[in-house]
């Protein structure tokens, strides 16, 4: 009896099962979808009512605390970087203050989402960690790092003109409307408004009138224009760009899928064990206590019995070599112990055909990438054995840095088809689960050569 191991999901289908089980893990469903930005009301009278304008304007003044604050993150920064040579000194402090910069990001963030209802995507930071040098590291490899830089370094001009914009819109209108009120007391109880006079009442309501006519429709849109400057800015460097998160998904999916390779592979050896420790050494045990039954029913000349307990002992000798044969296609108890080499040359010695093995991986790679070569190796002989007609076969197994190579030929009559159902579709699908490269070659009269490769970084 041969037995295959099942082909693991295709591509499609890890993709769907890692983003369940990443939904699952999180306790909600991934969704694009961000809560609308509040906007400044285009009518003049709807927008002095609206709470939005105020808020956008507060939101303006605080740029220049923000940007404060921006500003001395980044000469700490500078100086830190300036003292590096230190070393005890300077990297500590270098790492300090990128951490700060981020942490000063993440509250520009909130600010803008309290503010101005905008949601802002969160920058990947780097990998914080006592061991400083990869800290630093991190830090300076991250891209974020140099668009936060960029961000508060843009932000200072930017606030300039924000709380210069919002405290001369608001004060100028305001200083006219109550002029009215102070005008008298000006010196010579009058005010000079460029070209025109102000010395009596009619002409400084005049100008309160228009004062506040003005205001009314430019102060809105004004605030509009240097909000809309303020979210730009912080749109293009303070939120994570559309590459990078797409780019932040995929690895997110890639670690899932070999989570869930990894999860498969210790459920097949945990029911190869409980196959090996369980149910055959029960079967065993019936064997002994069959042969023994069998012993006494010899002795007491009950022969008829005696050929029946013999009948059934033998097929539970036959189902123990199954269950054996079953246990070792679900994982190979060598495989885990010696390694690829030691493993495939029981195969080899088992093949029908004389198979030429040539070695050579170390160091190992991971228990995942280790089981889909085996099995890919095993399902090609035996295919070679069924189906090509060879009277030799050989296997190559090279590992090159970050990738083992797999090389599986014959030379027998060739005219294999992935599409034919020979198991080789089963073994693209198992080679695609570890994000590994499956290459098949068989024209009519041969050779066949299967190349794989898988990585295992």
């Amino acid at each position: 009896m041969t037995w295959s191991p099942p082909a693991l999901p295709t591509r499609a289908g890890l993709k769907q099962l890692t983003e369940y089980i990443a939904g699952r893990a999180t306790g909600r469903a991934r969704t694009d979808a961000r809560p609308p930005r509040e906007v400044v009301p285009g009518n003049p009278l709807r927008a002095l009512a609206s709470p939005v304008l105020w808020r956008a304007s507060i939101h303006l003044v605080l740029d220049g605390l923000v940007a404060l604050a921006g500003l001395a993150v980044l000469v700490v920064l500078v100086v830190a970087v300036c003292l590096a040579p230190a070393g005890l000194v300077g990297l500590p402090v270098t790492v300090a203050a990128g951490w700060a910069l981020f942490r000063l990001a993440a509250v520009e963030r909130a600010r803008f989402a309290v503010t101005c209802g905008l949601e802002l995507d969160e920058l990947p930071a780097p990998v914080w960690s006592w061991r400083l040098a990869k800290s630093l590291q991190s830090l300076v490899h991250n891209l974020c790092t140099w668009r936060l830089i960029g961000y508060f370094v843009l932000l200072m001009p930017v606030a300039v003109v924000t709380v210069v914009g919002v405290a001369l819109i608001w004060a100028v209108p305001l200083t006219l409307v109550l002029l009215p009120v102070y005008y008298r007391g000006l010196r010579g109880g009058q005010a000079q408004l460029g070209p025109f006079l102000v010395d009596s009442l009619p002409r400084a309501l005049l100008v309160a009138a228009v004062a506040l006519l003005v205001g009314a429709v430019l102060s809105p849109l004004i605030v509009k224009l240097l909000l809309a400057l303020d979210t730009a800015l912080a749109v293009a460097l303070l939120s994570r760009p559309r590459g990078m998160e797409l780019e932040q998904r995929v690895n997110d999916l890639t670690q899932s899928r070999a989570r869930v390779v990894d999860a498969a592979e210790a459920e097949r050896k945990r029911i190869e064990r409980d196959l090996h420790d369980g149910a055959q050494q029960r079967l065993v045990a019936m064997s002994i206590t069959l042969g023994r039954a069998s012993s006494r029913l010899k002795k007491s000349g009950d022969h008829e019995t005696n050929k029946l307990v013999e009948d059934v002992r033998r097929e539970t000798l036959s189902t123990i070599a199954e269950l054996r044969n079953l246990a070792r296609g679900l994982h190979p108890p060598v495989l885990t112990d010696r390694g690829l080499e030691a493993s495939l040359s029981a195969v080899a010695a088992l093949a029908p055909v004389p198979v030429r093995l040539d070695v050579l991986v170390e160091p190992r790679p991971s228990s995942a990438i280790e089981a889909v070569a085996y099995f890919t190796v095993t399902e090609a002989l035996t295919n070679v054995a069924k189906h090509a007609h060879a009277t030799r076969a050989w296997v190559e197994i090279r590992r090159e840095g970050a990738r083992l190579d797999v090389r599986v030929g014959d030379d027998g009559r060739g005219g294999a088809d992935l599409a034919a159902g020979t198991g080789l579709t089963g073994l693209a699908d198992r080679v695609s689960g570890v994000d590994g490269r499956f290459r098949f070659s068989s024209p009519v009269g041969g050779p066949t050569v299967i190349e794989v490769e898988l990585p295992c970084g």
